[in-house]
């Protein structure tokens, strides 16, 4: 079976779990996780970076420190996994949706300023499938309301806008570290921030609203969304991949462009000031095609495929009224599928899936 992903666990990465076991560090308060915050800090050139249990639980907590309240509005794209507009409805924020462009699948920052309200406190871009959106014009919108941006960057590690890593502006990114990101600590996540007074907040949330330099001592109502020592162990010598496995998944993308591209079949497209981390190959199909009908063709050849995140808009917690208007989201699930893009891939395998799916587009 060809998966849609395989997380890639080096030699290196068992042999520091294990030392850090055999030493008696396995709590989010060992050293090895602030070791992983400094790398990762280090890599994304930002000030400040702190580890969490999730993804999810960094954008809750990026949320909260940018002291965001119950009945406040977010704006964020209507194609995104739904973790994006849970972790607003955690404090009793309201999601609110905007069409993505049909190139890029980004949010389209020509429509955002359309669904700002007395109540808007934030924008969160997601950097959807390891693109990145034009975030100049969202700054622009921010500075001028007063918002602050919340980056959902989870699927962006590696990911460059204007030179910089997409993570690592302001006024705080997100990542994740599930087993299909680029790279993996089983479950976690992390706060990018170049703001101290955000970090320190979400610092303070991250351990129960611990206050600082006492034992037991609360006065907020905080969270355990710390990562465990194993987990920064295991990613601490991964982020040292992270170009490598962009690179590998920026020539898979390449190679299924140049075999698929003559059947119809297009792909997520990326401006010229965007270097994507290619977190996964998406492939949109003619209308003729069926993505149900192919993803059980090519399951029945032993090839994984997964359908692309279901609209926001469209799911039962947040149904939006029958006037919302997203049907470049919709376009998108109905014609899109993911593909295998994972650094062990091989051409073999590479080629046996693009055989496959000339086989079933004919």
């Amino acid at each position: 079976m060809i998966k849609l992903y395989e997380p890639k666990i080096y030699r290196e990465d068992i042999e520091l779990v294990n030392k850090t076991l055999e030493e008696g560090w396995v709590s989010g308060n060992s050293p090895i996780v602030k070791d992983f915050e400094n790398k990762l800090k280090e890599f994304n050139e930002a000030k400040f970076c702190l580890v969490t249990s999730s993804g999810t639980a960094a954008l809750h907590l990026a949320l909260l420190a940018c002291d965001l309240q119950k009945g406040d509005e977010v704006i964020m794209p209507s194609l995104s996994y739904i973790a994006t507009a849970n972790s607003v409805s955690y404090f009793g924020g309201k999601p609110v949706f905007v069409d993505v462009n049909m190139n890029d699948f980004q949010i389209d920052s020509s429509k955002i300023e359309e669904k700002i309200s007395d109540k808007t406190k934030a924008i969160m871009p997601v950097h959807l499938y390891g693109g990145v959106p034009n975030l100049e014009n969202i700054e622009k919108i921010a500075s001028k309301y007063k918002l602050k941006i919340v980056h959902d960057s989870a699927e962006a590690l590696g990911s460059i806008y204007k030179n910089k890593h997409s993570v690592s502006y302001k006024d705080v990114g997100v990542l994740s570290f599930f087993p299909n990101k680029v790279i993996t600590t089983g479950e976690g996540g992390a706060i990018i921030t170049n703001n101290e007074t955000i970090y320190k907040k979400a610092l303070k949330f991250r351990s129960q609203g611990l206050v600082e330099n006492t034992d037991y001592v609360h006065d907020v109502i905080g969270y355990n969304y710390r990562i465990s020592a194993l987990s920064a162990a295991l990613g601490y010598n991964q982020v040292d991949k992270v170009k490598k496995h962009v690179n590998i998944k920026t020539s898979i993308y390449k190679f299924y462009i140049d075999e698929l591209k003559n059947y119809g079949i297009e792909f997520q497209s990326h401006n010229d000031d965007v270097v994507s981390s290619y977190w996964l190959t998406v492939a949109l199909f003619p209308e003729k095609v069926i993505i149900d009908d192919l993803k059980k063709f090519l399951i029945s050849n032993d090839i994984e495929t997964r359908r692309i995140f279901y609209p926001l808009h469209l799911q039962k917690p947040y149904l939006s009224s029958k006037s919302e208007n997203h049907k470049n989201s919709e376009n998108i699930y109905k014609s899109g599928l993911c593909l295998p893009t994972y650094p062990d891939l091989s051409e073999k395998d590479l080629s046996y899936i693009v055989e496959k799916i000339k086989e079933f587009v004919n």
